[in-house]
């Protein structure tokens, strides 16, 4: 009987205490890659690590007037428009794909034509500030070697 007592008092009390109505924030991480409709990044340098440590970094011509726009609408559309400049003959000039963030993993999966056009890549996301962010791949298997990418924000709605 008296366990009983403690437990509807128990009941009670947790009632009380939880009256309150409990509202999410929304999440707003992702608001880094999209801003509030859509933001546009370019390219601007490559870096690649051997080790962890930086051996070299370069520009990539042929993605140097490329812009890459994300979308915070729910299907997280992701474009990737070609400038002038083409890395291969008959370079479509929009790739239209989707894009998605893991964030217990920080990982940014999207297409970069410049390294594939084949299916998107899973970036570790290194850093993701309002006007730049840096992405790193690696591209051996013992995770030694990898490229980080770094973009700068150039327009966002």
């Amino acid at each position: 009987m008296k366990t009983t007592y403690i437990i509807i008092l128990f009941m009670v009390a947790l009632n009380f205490s939880c009256s309150e109505e409990l509202k999410p924030t929304p999440y707003t991480y992702t608001q880094i890659f999209t801003g509030e409709n859509s933001k546009t990044w370019k390219l601007k340098f490559l870096e690649e690590t051997l080790n962890g440590e930086i051996i070299e970094t370069f520009t990539i011509n042929c993605a140097s007037d490329d812009k890459y726009t994300f979308y915070a609408n729910p299907e997280r559309s992701y474009e990737a428009t070609t400038g002038s400049k083409k890395c291969s003959d008959g370079e479509a000039n929009t790739i239209t794909d989707s894009w998605s963030f893991n964030n217990a993993s920080a990982t940014l999966t999207m297409l970069l034509p410049f390294f594939t056009t084949e299916g998107s890549l899973p970036f570790i996301v290194k850093e993701a500030k309002k006007n730049k962010m840096e992405l790193e791949i690696f591209f051996d298997e013992e995770g030694t070697e990898s490229y980080r990418v770094h973009f700068e924000a150039t327009d966002e709605d």
